[in-house]
């Protein structure tokens, strides 16, 4: 260890205090607010508990977000339950001017609270971005002594004990508001719905639908959109029987639209996706007829429209402002002109652009360009699985290349790397490579592209690490991806 280094002296005091948990806790209050963190973090690796309770008296920050910390979500966690114990004597005493927490964070968040005041790079755990809350939620009439906040998980299981536990411990203490942030449901059940009621639906900022639903279950979900007045991200994967009868089709319809009229009440909604949406194959407008608010993010992905439905939507007011357009899976054959007046629309805003496996063509790519050459802050884009003549890749990468944003680009081999029977020529697909970068040389303009052969759907994964877009092939593939740099 380097004793000259400030950071080195730091750790070395934090593991003399956690030696003895008595000189930890009479220490505490000579420790500066900002090492607070780091000793916290030492003190919950190393298992001493009595330490931890005391440092929530004297927590200096508003939030806590010990979720990025305990990934065992039981209430018999000795972390979680002495952070626990801290907290219940904080109601009681209410005593600590130095302690300033408001929010107890137990979503799977917080990472760069710890890397910014400890250092410590911890793993997230969803690459989407993270929501910003409004602040600690209040009632009308109330103000929290304390917030907690949590993700809910609904599967085929009964609602797991630590939600449970939490529901209680929170009913039990006057000045306590439970919140739930984030509620993804891959099973519903009458009873679910009677937990769900029970919780204060306001404070729910994402919501994730992922199963099969009959009829009557999907009016009953709708009820409950139309309660989620905060609701910022929707994640729809929803599958619904076929009817069978008029009476049932009648049924499915009314369901339906009870489903898409209720999204008017998400006034504050940002992002949107919509995971291989069949039930809404004949609906989507009338869905985009509902949103009174504009998207940030519109994610279309693994579904056929007819062309009227998608031409309908891409002239919705709620997709002018994007960041992220993701329409994967979705054949554009037939609105290409629509899609440039959409990417035009969106050209001072859109960041992030997939239209992998969209059954783009060489003519509709040409009508797109004009377009993705003025979409001046692009940073990721990708085209895979579409079929394009290496000319056209060449035009591509001449009209991109004034992005001076565009970081990341995901492209398909060029055709004449195929035999007529669509097998791969390596020979040829490496004569392209060449030829690919001789092109980018000479554009003169420092690059990264990916080239795929492949035409996997679980390909091409976009994700987002530290605020910055990658993609990644699937493990099948991996061999099928090149990548060509020119610096």
């Amino acid at each position: 260890m380097n004793y000259d280094n400030p950071s080195s002296l730091i750790q070395l005091t934090i593991q003399s205090l956690l030696k003895d948990d008595n000189l930890a806790i009479s220490s505490l209050k000579d420790i500066p607010d900002a090492l607070l963190p780091s000793l916290f973090l030492k003190a919950h690796i190393q298992g001493c508990y009595k330490t931890l309770k005391a440092i929530v008296l004297s927590w200096p920050f508003e939030r806590l977000p010990l979720g990025s910390l305990v990934h065992d979500r039981a209430p018999e966690n000795p972390s979680f339950k002495a952070v626990m114990d801290g907290i219940d004597v904080l109601i009681k005493q209410k005593v600590s001017p130095r302690c300033r927490l408001q929010v107890l964070d137990l979503q799977f968040t917080g990472q760069k609270f710890w890397n910014t005041w400890t250092g410590s790079h911890l793993q997230a755990y969803s690459q989407k971005r993270e929501l910003m809350s409004e602040g600690t939620s209040k009632k009308e009439k109330a103000t929290p002594y304390l917030e907690v906040c949590v993700d809910l998980y609904l599967g085929e299981e009964q609602v797991d004990r630590f939600s449970t536990y939490l529901l209680n411990w929170t009913k039990k203490r006057k000045g306590v508001h439970l919140s739930y942030k984030t509620v993804r449901i891959h099973y519903l059940t009458r009873k679910y719905f009677r937990f769900l009621y029970a919780v204060s639906c306001c404070d729910i900022m994402e919501l994730g639908i992922h199963c099969t639903l009959p009829f009557s279950t999907l009016r009953m979900l709708a009820n409950l959109l139309g309660m989620l007045s905060n609701l910022k991200r929707m994640v729809v994967c929803i599958k619904i029987p076929t009817a069978t009868t008029p009476e049932k089709a009648e049924w499915r319809l009314l369901s339906i639209n009870n489903f898409t009229s209720e999204c008017t009440q998400l006034l504050h909604l940002q992002e949107l996706y919509l995971e291989s949406p069949s039930f809404l194959k004949d609906h989507l407008h009338c869905l985009f007829r509902c949103f009174n608010t504009s998207l940030e993010v519109f994610s279309l992905t693994n579904c056929r429209f007819r062309k009227k439905i998608l031409t309908h939507v891409f002239q919705s007011p709620c997709i002018s402002q994007l960041k992220d357009l993701c329409l994967k899976g979705v054949p554009l054959t037939s609105v290409s002109k629509c899609l440039r007046s959409l990417l035009e629309v969106n050209a001072s805003t859109l960041q992030h652009l997939d239209l992998g496996l969209c059954g783009l063509q060489d003519p509709q790519l040409e009508v797109l360009l004009p377009a993705l050459s003025s979409c001046s802050q692009l940073r990721s884009f990708s085209l895979h699985g579409n079929r394009l003549s290496m000319a056209t890749l060449e035009k591509l990468l001449s009209c991109t290349s004034g992005l001076s944003r565009l970081k990341l680009e995901l492209y398909p081999a060029p055709l004449e790397s195929f035999s007529p029977q669509g097998v791969l020529q390596p020979a040829t697909f490496r004569l392209h490579c060449t030829q690919i970068i001789k092109i980018l040389k000479d554009l003169r303009h420092s690059r990264s592209i990916v080239v795929s052969t492949g035409q996997c759907s679980s390909c091409a994964e976009k994700m987002f690490r530290n605020g910055e877009p990658i993609i990644l092939p699937c493990k099948s593939c991996v061999r099928k991806f090149k990548k060509l740099s020119i610096e």
